[in-house]
């Protein structure tokens, strides 16, 4: 995956706190009189903490795998630039042999 895809689970994951603050805000201040259903808030605090955590395990399996693709694209630009510099090398032995 690219920087957008992990651009996107950051925003997941920071819309999924802020709610989560709100949640938890709601539940501290009592509304409704004292009368709140907090198996209602408790629930989606849950559900949103599974979502954030979710988010947070895929965003590290995501740069994992980048820091894997940037060494292999590193490996990669080396072996061309040695292979480029032979290919240059037996051209001019190539050259030179068919000038004699």
């Amino acid at each position: 995956m690219d920087a957008q895809a992990v651009a996107a689970f950051e925003a997941r994951a920071a819309q999924a706190e802020q709610r989560l603050a709100v949640l938890e805000q709601k539940l501290a201040a009592g509304s409704n009189g004292g009368a709140v259903d907090t198996s209602r808030y408790v629930a989606e605090l849950q559900a949103l903490r599974e979502v954030l955590v979710a988010a947070k395990a895929e965003q590290e399996a995501l740069e994992k795998r980048v820091g894997e693709l940037e060494t292999e694209n590193s490996k990669l630009k080396y072996q061309a630039l040695h292979l480029k510099r032979a290919v240059v090398e037996a051209d001019e032995k190539l050259a030179a042999l068919q000038k004699q």
